[in-house]
């Protein structure tokens, strides 16, 4: 095997031993640890890929700032500890049976549709100075409403945070 390969081997485990600690865990601080070593992993995927621009999109929005957000609420959530899931309700298992296919059918549907369209089109190169003017040029007003957006939810979480321990 490749050097190569040995990289992906390693970031493809990153990004599921976090996402499986992400979703198995029965703390909450210990799932968004796991969010964020995933996250990590798909920045990782992301530079594999050849995309660096993407990776540090990545890196700067999803693990710097959603994963802040979220230890932000968590923390003023107060204490809560996750119950571990029970699979005895057969409607539970059917359910997840359900989503498991469902999932990987459109993962097959993605991948089939991938190469049909990697056969015969051209690649569309687009610079990171393209995408940067793209986006300060014609899209500034949808990005500073998202900045908003964000910033609006970040004031109304903390108010009901502070709220709610008011009235207890």
């Amino acid at each position: 095997m490749t050097p190569g390969e040995w990289i992906f081997i390693a970031v493809m485990a990153t990004t599921l031993a976090g996402s499986l600690a992400a979703v198995l865990s029965g703390s909450l601080i210990y799932a968004l640890f796991g969010l964020v070593t995933a996250m990590f992993g798909i920045a990782g995927i992301y530079i594999y890929l050849n995309a660096p621009f993407l990776a540090m999109m990545q890196i700067l929005i999803y693990v710097g700032a959603i994963s802040i957000l979220i230890a932000f609420a968590v923390m003023l959530a107060g204490p809560m500890y996750l119950r571990p899931k029970e699979w005895t309700s057969p409607k539970k298992f059917v359910a997840a049976l359900a989503v498991v296919l469902l999932s990987l059918l459109v993962l097959v549907g993605i991948i089939m549709g991938s190469f049909r369209a990697a056969s015969g089109a051209k690649p569309l190169i687009v610079t990171t100075q393209e995408l940067g003017r793209v986006f300060l040029d014609k899209l500034t007003l949808p990005f500073e409403l998202i900045s908003l957006l964000i910033v609006v939810s970040i004031i109304g979480a903390i108010m009901l945070a502070l709220f709610s321990k008011e009235r207890k």
